[in-house]
């Protein structure tokens, strides 16, 4: 149980937050254009990727 609080504090940590916001934003930046092309002829080749 005690290194299971340890992992909470560091995710939650203001120096975590710094590292987990950017790549947060790149993933919902990757859905968005997933979503925004699903029905295109982009989507093979965004999938491929994927």
């Amino acid at each position: 149980m005690g290194s299971l609080m340890e992992v909470l504090r560091l995710l939650f940590s203001p120096r975590m937050r710094l590292v987990l916001i950017p790549f947060v934003l790149v993933l919902l930046g990757f859905a968005v254009v997933l979503v925004a092309t699903q029905g295109t002829a982009w989507s093979p080749f965004l999938y491929a990727v994927f």
